[in-house]
């Protein structure tokens, strides 16, 4: 049997490659059988113009007589024209990265729309025309423009730029980025972006904590002193700990203080449990090496003298240690979990 002549609900090879377009193409070609060896001989470019046009191009819904004949006499650039009026010229023999089969109509309707974005040149300079990049390009279109301007260290990767795009936000909320910022030199990878990054939050000054610091302590106004101080010391404070991100940006925000003291050598940090009330979380020297005694107690007194109540421990340790201490009583005492006591008793029904 003439495989044109095979009914649609067939697969003949040349069709498999049109995926789901497979019946609509199969009428095509009974229509216009000159149009198989047209097919069969096309480069992948050409297949998925076709496939963009038999997708997207308004005369795709003409018989197939009159779409066979369109096919059959036009140069697939124009086809793909049609299917993609705004497309780049470009678009066409990057169209050779695409795989060998035709796409689903959605994937041509979201190429469609990126590459008529600001992001076409990116996309189509190298690199698979697939899914993982289309969804890269999207996603880094709803993102700050600077992400763009530093994708050249961030090597597409779609979890580095929304990163980014969230620290640039930072920055741009504390007026920190500069123009300077987003200029990487040739062949600069992540690194550099890295890098500049680090200086636009070193520009960002830590809020007033609210009271004054005792002698010989002063206070860690900002991420690159806290850097400098942090490496000097060889702790996790110094990026590129995992840690030390936190730490930096609690900085920021108010939420830890961090003192250093020349003589002797230490970094205290203090975090923010309510006004007025804090915990010293750590005072340690290099290499975390424990603050003399008599310093520690100091500085606590110096702050309270200052009208600060510090806390030994942390609220959130605080609450876990107390509920699990309660579990664990109530299992050893016997009482069944689901029992509910009389004080909790009192609680629900007030």
């Amino acid at each position: 049997m003439d495989p044109i002549s095979l009914p649609s609900c067939e697969r003949a090879p040349i069709l498999l490659v049109f995926d789901d377009l497979a019946p609509r193409v199969a009428g095509l070609l009974r229509a216009q059988p000159a149009l198989a060896a047209r097919l069969i001989f096309a480069p992948r470019s050409a297949i998925h113009a076709v496939g963009a046009f038999l997708h997207l191009a308004p005369a795709a819904a003409l018989p197939d007589g009159e779409v066979s004949a369109l096919i059959e006499e036009t140069d697939p650039r124009e086809l793909l024209k049609a299917a993609m009026p705004n497309c780049p010229a470009q678009l066409y023999r990057a169209l050779d990265r695409a795989g060998d089969r035709v796409r689903r109509r959605e994937f041509y309707l979201r190429l469609s729309a990126v590459t008529a974005g600001p992001h076409a040149d990116a996309l189509l300079a190298g690199g698979l025309i697939d899914e993982m990049r289309l969804k890269f390009f999207e996603a880094l279109s709803h993102m700050d423009p600077a992400v763009a301007a530093l994708q050249a260290g961030l090597r597409e990767d779609r979890y580095l730029c929304a990163g980014v795009d969230s620290l640039v936000s930072l920055l741009r909320a504390h007026g920190a980025l500069r123009d300077e910022d987003l200029t990487l030199p040739p062949r600069a990878g992540l690194p550099a972006v890295a890098r500049r990054i680090r200086t636009a939050l070193g520009r960002i000054e830590a809020p007033d904590p609210g009271f004054t610091v005792p002698p010989p302590f002063r206070l860690v106004t900002n991420t690159i002193e806290l850097q400098r101080v942090a490496t000097a010391f060889k702790n996790c404070v110094a990026l590129p700990q995992w840690r030390a991100a936190q730490y930096h940006l609690s900085l920021l925000d108010g939420s830890t203080v961090f003192l250093t003291a020349d003589e002797p050598p230490l970094l205290a940090a203090l975090r923010r449990v309510a006004t007025g009330v804090w915990h010293l979380e750590q005072i340690v020297g290099p290499a975390n090496a424990p603050a003399p005694k008599d310093v520690e107690i100091a500085l606590v007194a110096g702050l309270k003298a200052h009208g600060l109540k510090i806390v030994s421990v942390d609220p959130q340790t605080a609450l876990g240690r107390l509920e699990q201490e309660a579990h664990r009583r109530k299992r050893s005492d016997g009482i069944e979990l689901a029992e509910i006591d009389d004080d909790d008793r009192d609680g629900i029904a007030a």
